[in-house]
């Protein structure tokens, strides 16, 4: 059928993919982005998709797939807001297309997470289920009916600014108790650098706690826990048939995995009937393997 690519554009990174009509990865890189305005980011895809893609007869290019956090409206290709970028009403599918001469599709990078899981991973036994993207952030995608639901403004499935501890810690929204503020990524390096006065990434923070180290077990834990919690009430108000955990933190495995899932199970109403609780096939990369989707699923009629 031919190929595709998949752009990532994070707040300060952007990573690329080209992908085969399975889904299958042939060349992937990852780069800082060296500005943040639509023109500079524009120029960083062009440079990044013609590296994925020397070689290779444009005829047989299907497109290019963008995706990026904040409120996107897929429909008229325009990043309505992205805070971690600074912009506002920008229409990066336009550019894009106009700097390629490709057919470019946008998407929320949370959602295009579920897009590739529904269509190419753990999602395709389901017609119904929520994605969690737990990284940096925390976020989610409801799918149903083997679609996504967007709801009324755009932002359905935004489970990390749901409170779990009134009065808790400061979340970046401005709220107090967030669950993006206890569970997510950065959330355990504020911990970390909190009860272990040193600026520890995630990653390392899980290999601690793997390695019995009782301070980042206790870490892991309580993130784990608070990621349990929100789960177990999502699944009574939602009752879907599974949830798919992905995202940067989801890398961490079965170690992280186990204790989200024990506290999701000590909350659930019946254990017996509950959603089954997965790890995605795609974890911290689904993002970027949505992005990549996008132009596979178009030309399918999907």
């Amino acid at each position: 059928m031919g190929y595709s690519c998949g752009i990532d554009i994070g707040g300060t990174k952007i990573a690329g993919v080209l992908v085969d009509a399975n889904l299958n990865v042939l060349l992937s890189r990852r780069a800082l982005l060296t500005g943040k305005t639509p023109d500079s980011v524009v120029q960083e895809i062009t440079s990044l998709v013609e590296y994925l893609t020397g070689g290779i007869e444009k005829s047989k290019l299907l497109g290019v797939g963008v995706v990026t956090p904040g409120i996107i409206d897929g429909d008229t290709g325009v990043v309505v807001y992205a805070a971690n970028l600074g912009w506002r009403n920008v229409p990066i599918r336009d550019l894009v297309q106009r700097e390629l001469d490709l057919p470019c599709f946008l998407e929320h990078d949370v959602r295009g997470g579920a897009l590739a899981e529904l269509f190419f991973g753990a999602g395709r036994a389901f017609a119904n289920f929520l994605y969690v993207s737990v990284g940096t952030g925390i976020a989610g995608t409801i799918v149903w009916d083997r679609k996504v639901v967007r709801g009324s403004h755009n932002t359905s499935g935004e489970i990390g600014h749901t409170v779990v501890m009134p009065g808790g810690p400061v979340c970046r929204c401005g709220k107090r108790g967030c669950l993006e503020a206890l569970a997510s990524g950065s959330a355990m390096e504020r911990e970390a650098w909190y009860l272990a006065g040193e600026k520890v990434e995630g990653s390392v923070i899980v290999e601690r706690a793997k390695s019995g180290d009782p301070l980042f077990r206790e870490i892991l834990r309580n993130a784990s826990f608070f990621l349990g919690l929100a789960l177990a009430n999502l699944a009574g108000t939602l009752d879907p048939e599974a949830i798919l955990l992905g995202g940067g933190v989801s890398e961490a495995g079965e170690p992280w995995f186990r204790l989200v899932e024990e506290a999701y199970r000590m909350h659930l109403l019946n254990p017996e009937s509950a959603p089954k609780l997965l790890l995605g096939a795609f974890r911290g990369r689904a993002s970027v393997m949505g992005a990549a989707a996008l132009p596979l699923l178009r030309a399918l009629g999907s």
